[in-house]
């Protein structure tokens, strides 16, 4: 815990003091949905960072011999906290760049059995390409192309550490239409992830997720949202427990601190889930900000 606490304490500092050295001059107002990845592209030249912890509370685990969900036995606790930098950046109007840095916390309690690990999860690359926008409809479409790479802890564990990644290298991509009516939004996305093969040759199967997501904008500093998703992993892997599958209603609200400066926090209920561990609860709350220095020769445009 003390290594997260320095890094909230690092994310605090980082974003006051980009937030210090922004220009207040003709600042965009970003209306960013709270859940998943706009499909609106960044500025040439701007920065978003987004750190979130996400804190869930795990109360189910598969039961290979029932096929269902059950409760967890007394006695057993799993937790896997993480905190996640998201790094985005305007190579082009159309054509942003994304990072995610995720640091990852695991513990697993069984009678006589401690296992815990702590440290850098899988760090996700993404290309987001904005295909078409409608500036007089107030319509987008974009496409996301991304890899995964296995850099958190998953192989030569010993037997007190749990993995910290999947030990897979995967690549996918994604369609992100959007549309606003009004004070209105409207987001869908599609994914598709082709999951490669971990150090013990495992097989690990395919990820398909959609979600719908409509936010409210009650006022310019307050934005309700409701997302629902859904996402599933074939069953093409020898493990039968890697055929999952999640249903959550995810309700979030933000609030705006300054102009680009937002405080986020959603709730993501899970309705329906086949996993080894689930949440009926996984909160999580976290800070967007946009940073950038207008040049003198920009205008005010739309991008």
């Amino acid at each position: 815990m003390r290594n997260v606490k320095y890094i909230l304490v690092a994310l605090s500092i980082f974003f006051f003091n980009a937030h210090s050295f922004a220009s207040t001059k003709k600042q965009l107002t970003p209306r960013p949905p709270i859940y998943g990845i706009p499909a609106k592209t960044l500025p040439e030249g701007k920065w978003i960072f987004r750190g979130y912890w996400i804190l869930p509370q795990y109360d189910k685990m598969y039961s290979a011999e029932k096929e269902e969900m059950v409760e967890i036995p007394r006695g057993v606790k799993f937790s896997s906290n993480s905190i996640i930098l998201k790094v985005r950046y305007g190579l082009t109007n159309r054509l942003t760049v994304i990072v995610n840095l995720p640091y990852v916390c695991k513990k697993m309690e069984k009678p006589g059995i401690i296992k815990n690990n702590s440290g850098i999860g899988d760090v996700i690359g993404a290309l987001l390409w904005k295909v078409h926008q409608n500036l007089q409809k107030r319509f987008l479409y974009s496409f996301l192309l991304f890899t995964k790479y296995p850099t958190g802890a998953a192989s030569n564990l010993s037997q007190t550490e749990l993995p910290l990644g999947s030990g897979s290298f995967d690549i996918g991509a994604a369609f992100l239409p959007e549309k606003e009516f009004g004070k209105w939004d409207m987001r869908w996305s599609a994914f598709y992830v082709f999951r490669g093969k971990n150090k013990e040759q495992v097989d690990l199967g395919n990820v398909t997720s959609f979600s719908w997501s409509t936010a409210y904008n009650f006022s310019r500093n307050f934005i309700a949202e409701e997302t629902f998703l859904y996402r599933r992993t074939g069953n093409n892997a020898k493990d039968d427990d890697s055929d999952t599958k999640l249903f959550q209603l995810i309700p979030g609200f933000q609030y705006r601190i300054q102009r680009t400066f937002l405080v986020q926090i959603a709730m993501p209920l899970t309705v329906y889930s086949k996993r080894p561990f689930s949440d009926s609860l996984e909160p999580w709350v976290g800070l967007f900000y946009l940073f950038y220095r207008r040049k003198k020769h920009e205008t005010n445009k739309d991008n």
